[in-house]
């Protein structure tokens, strides 16, 4: 009541939701009268009450995003653009039968980019309206002006949400420029001047964050977490996304190796040792020679679900990680696991995109069954195939076996072949085209030939025409009907499943857990096995790009190093359709993302590849051995041993 007293006629005043997501907001009517009175225009938030209006008890979002849906804000702010209002609690509005409402935003389940797709759903919940009886009055059932400290996105849309929100309060009678800076916001800008030791600044706090942050202790256990959940609450803050999981575990142990092969802290070395004792014991390795599973790894700690490019990811990064440290401990199960990832493949070269506990036994199948009699349909799918066949080339540069060879190179042929018509992508075309590149590298390592090479720049040329100017890899899908996880096609799937991060081609986002990674690894690889100028390049510039894409943080510790999932190059801030239901666009990932920008920034800086064969030695002496044992068909067992019981984390099936 007090400002209002004291505001000069027709003056505007802002009545904040400082307490928010608690309401301590109270509007009386003797308020409401004497605004009227004097002309004020009022902005209200998160009231606990205001007279003549009745609000239920405050609820939360889970997928629903801020939507314009009138022309309140002019040009500043289009209808139907869509923004994320992060943490949102509201106010559900019960309508009054005689009063009418002019909504200006709303929070709705939409599908879409930057603008919705397919029209507003029919429930939405009001969050910023005027009265039809007092026009004065602008009232929000959330906190708008939280839009700083929750991280609220776009930049430039609260930006302008807010200046024309100031406007209407003058009564147009003066003009406002706002910026401040981002709690959590790229290191550099897009066209900044870089330091001369920007890479080696970015590696560094890389290391930093993975031993600070991502690193976890259970007594003797030494893991390392999944990362962070991409919801963002009404303080800014993301929640830990506590699965242990091998891929990612493997990963993170490279990490701790390559920080102690370049700074030699001991204390890293103690770690990734630690970790790769637990990532290669009984909570993830089938060590039962007698199991059909034996040799296998599992996705989380207990769960017997084999994916190939997760088990590939854990072998390749343990093989690195091996060399560096110069240690054998888990030589034989790294082993183990090629060959059982080999011996449930087919004959040639491809294989199920995962396998489980119930593949096995339960359907009376042993891993032969895998390998020779499954008619199963190929699919051509780089983002599960590509990375085993990587591995499988490293591991025949290392005991000499044709067979992991033979069949990786068969397969990439077909795959090629059937490239783009009949290929199968899970979240885009560019993932998938990424995903290829480093087992093509791997190849000219090993079997250096014309064709060969002229595979691998086909694969690098497809990537480079999505390469634009910042070095951004712009994502893109192909035909819909080839999709595993495509945008969803209507307001009701936003949410449902995984998704792309674009909801129509041409949108600018860039995705860093599906293809970027993925690409900066290839190109570095397929640079160093031709050293082609071209690859080395666009290296460069992709490189360049992640440096000034590390998040920088004073507020979020947690954040301060890492890269999330979606970054949108034209608006220059991480952003996105963030309708995955477990990795959306503001997800951290320990391993995909996160641990191989780190090792190729690592590799940078020493003029090396991953494709490391100091190994070579070790693995042929106890190739022959492994291999008799694990191609020797025993019978298939009643039963498995051990039992699980662990659930499945996260969405992918």
């Amino acid at each position: 009541m007090s400002l209002v007293k004291k505001a000069e006629d027709s003056a505007g005043i802002l009545i904040l939701a400082d307490d928010y997501p608690i309401q301590t907001v109270v509007i009386n009517q003797d308020v409401l009268n004497l605004a009227r009175s004097k002309n004020l225009k009022l902005y209200i938030e998160y009231p606990l009450s205001i007279e003549g209006l009745t609000f239920g008890e405050p609820s939360n979002t889970k997928y629903e995003r801020l939507v314009v849906i009138s022309d309140f804000f002019g040009n500043k702010l289009e209808k139907n653009t869509i923004m994320m209002l992060n943490g949102c609690w509201y106010l559900p509005l019960e309508k009054g039968t005689n009063i009418n409402y002019y909504v200006h935003l709303c929070m709705a389940k939409v599908a879409g980019y930057d603008k919705i797709a397919f029209g507003l759903p029919e429930v939405t919940f009001p969050i910023l309206f005027q009265k039809d009886d007092n026009r004065n009055i602008l009232i929000s059932t959330s906190c708008l002006s939280n839009f700083v400290t929750a991280r609220y996105a776009p930049y430039n849309c609260w930006k302008n949400l807010w200046e024309s929100i100031l406007q209407w309060l003058s009564g147009n009678r003066n003009e406002f420029n706002l910026s401040w800076e981002p709690t959590v916001r790229p290191s550099y800008k897009k066209d900044e001047p870089l330091p001369e030791d920007y890479e080696k600044t970015a590696l560094t706090r890389s290391f930093n964050w993975f031993r600070n942050y991502a690193i976890f202790s259970v007594d003797t256990k030494k893991g390392a977490i999944e990362g962070y959940e991409s919801g963002i609450d009404h303080r800014g803050r993301q929640m830990l996304r506590n699965v242990v999981r091998g891929d990612c575990v493997s990963e993170s142990a490279m990490v701790l190796a390559l920080d102690w092969y370049i700074n030699k802290d001991p204390d890293k070395k103690y770690y990734c040792k630690k970790i790769l004792d637990f990532v290669w014991s009984p909570a993830f390795f089938h060590d039962d020679p007698d199991s059909p599973m034996y040799g296998l790894n599992n996705w989380y700690e207990n769960g017997p679900i084999f994916y190939g490019d997760d088990n590939a990811r854990v072998i390749m990064a343990s093989l690195l990680a091996r060399s560096l440290l110069n240690e054998d401990t888990w030589d034989e199960s790294i082993l183990k696991c090629l060959l059982a990832n080999l011996r449930t493949s087919d004959l040639q070269g491809f294989r199920h995109n995962s396998l489980r506990e119930s593949s096995f036994i339960p359907k009376g199948r042993n891993w032969t069954y895998y390998m020779y009699e499954d008619k199963t349909p190929k699919t051509f799918s780089p983002h599960f195939q590509a990375y085993l066949w990587a591995a499988f080339i490293w591991a025949y540069a290392l005991t000499g076996y044709e067979d992991f060879l033979k069949r990786s190179k068969n397969a990439i042929k077909m795959t090629l072949d059937a490239y783009p018509e009949k290929w199968y992508w899970t979240n885009s075309l560019t993932a998938e085209i990424s995903r290829m590149i480093l087992p093509l590298a791997f190849l000219v390592r090993v079997d250096d030939t014309p064709e060969h090479r002229q595979w691998l720049d086909r694969m690098v040329k497809e990537l480079l025409k999505n390469m634009v100017d910042c070095g951004a890899i712009q994502d893109m899908f192909g035909d819909l009907k080839m999709g595993k996880y495509p945008p969803p096609q209507s307001n009701e799937q936003y949410g449902t499943t995984e998704a792309s991060l674009i909801q129509n081609n041409g949108d600018p986002a860039t995705d860093l857990l599906y293809t970027t990674n993925w690409a900066f690894l290839g190109l570095h690889e397929a640079a160093f096995a031709t050293g082609n100028k071209s690859y080395k390049e666009a290296e460069d510039r992709l490189a360049e790009f992640l440096c000034r894409i590390q998040v920088k943080s004073d507020a979020h510790k947690y954040l301060d190093g890492v890269w999330m999932r979606s970054f949108d190059f034209e608006k220059w801030e991480y952003w996105g359709s963030s309708a995955d239901i477990g990795w959306s666009a503001w997800c951290v990932e320990s391993g995909w993302v996160n641990s191989w920008i780190a090792c190729v920034l690592a590799m940078r800086q020493k003029g090396e590849s991953i494709f490391n064969l100091t190994a070579n030695d070790k693995f042929k002496v106890i190739a022959p051995k492994l291999i008799e044992e694990m191609f020797t068909v025993k019978p298939l067992p009643a039963t498995e041993k051990t039992k699980y019981s662990a659930s499945m984390p996260g969405a992918e099936q």
